[in-house]
């Protein structure tokens, strides 16, 4: 479930007369996401067509959409494969469509993969690394919307979910969370959301970095975490050794994890599923959630009782 604002024909030509790009030929819905609205949007110009992707910024996402977007265009200069942002004849810079704050950017190319091998990790990794260092150079500091007293707060909303058990576990991960926060592990912008849904691949080579708008400062390792939760495991949250190698040693080609980080990861793993799940159990519509929360809360419990991946290769 990815709409939540419906748009007409008719609203998205009135919205493209301040863009230089023709003629509207199609648009459609994309269902995936659960944040913000966003549309395929294809025009033409006498021969040349246009794609794009219209996001109308929803909720909370609304007061950070120049912030995200500064992001955006400052990792790009670097050469990061980071969607442009389409300007606006007047350089309004994201106008309002149903009083909502937009975006529109050039679509890349590539497709989401659903099964990945351990080259598609490396790469990854390789990219988490660049992005990190590439950051370095972003002017203003942005604060982390999910940092450990976020979670204590979401964790009492959302208990009538969670067993005494879960709870607790919650809890302790919280803690664990809390006091590597205020350590002297390398720290800086990450992405937040590395998930494959937000990563294009075309022709097996990572073409497409997507939705920026969990970025703030927060440990590096955060972001090696989610992406090795959610690439580096199967269906059934089982380890996926040769995956989590290579992400691993992509990152570390690019930036050596300090030993500290290394000793660090299993428990940022662990917190890593503990966000995403209390994240998702704010998703809640109707009786239903947009995203399963549970379906974290199992990760959670899996890597907490697993034995801790090795880096030795590092």
């Amino acid at each position: 479930m990815g709409v939540f604002t419906s748009l007409t024909a008719e609203e998205i030509k009135t919205h493209l007369k301040g863009y230089d790009l023709g003629e509207l030929d199609y648009f459609e819905a994309i269902t995936e996401g659960i944040e913000n609205s966003n549309y395929l949007i294809a025009t033409h110009r006498h021969d040349h067509q246009f794609l794009s992707i219209l996001t109308l910024v929803e909720g909370d996402n609304a007061a950070k959409v120049s912030q995200v977007s500064a992001v955006m265009k400052h990792l790009a200069h670097y050469g990061l494969p980071i969607p442009n942002p389409r300007l606006s004849q007047d350089d309004q810079g994201h106008p309002d469509l149903q009083g909502k704050p937009t975006l529109l950017m050039v679509k890349l190319p590539g497709e989401h993969l659903n099964t990945v091998s351990p080259e598609h990790c490396r790469q990854l990794g390789a990219m988490l690394a660049r992005l990190h260092t590439i950051s370095t150079a972003y002017p203003e500091p942005i604060k982390n919307a999910f940092d450990s007293a976020w979670m204590d707060q979401a964790l009492r909303d959302v208990s009538p979910h969670l067993s005494e058990t879960e709870i607790a576990l919650l809890h302790t991960t919280i803690d664990r969370y809390q006091v590597l926060e205020s350590s002297n592990l390398p720290q800086g912008l990450i992405h937040g959301d590395l998930f494959k849904d937000n990563i294009l691949f075309k022709d097996n080579v990572l073409v497409g970095v997507l939705d920026f708008f969990h970025i703030g400062q927060d440990l590096w390792l955060m972001d090696l975490a989610i992406a090795l939760n959610d690439w580096c495991m199967d269906q059934q949250f089982q380890a996926m050794p040769a995956h989590a190698t290579a992400m691993l040693e992509g990152y570390h080609a690019q930036r050596p994890l300090e030993l500290e980080e290394q000793q660090a990861l299993n428990d940022l793993r662990q917190i890593a599923a503990a966000r995403f799940a209390l994240t998702r159990f704010g998703t809640e519509a109707g009786g239903q959630f947009r995203k399963d929360p549970y379906a974290q809360l199992t990760r959670l419990k899996v890597l907490h009782h697993a034995v801790p991946m090795t880096t030795d290769p590092l």
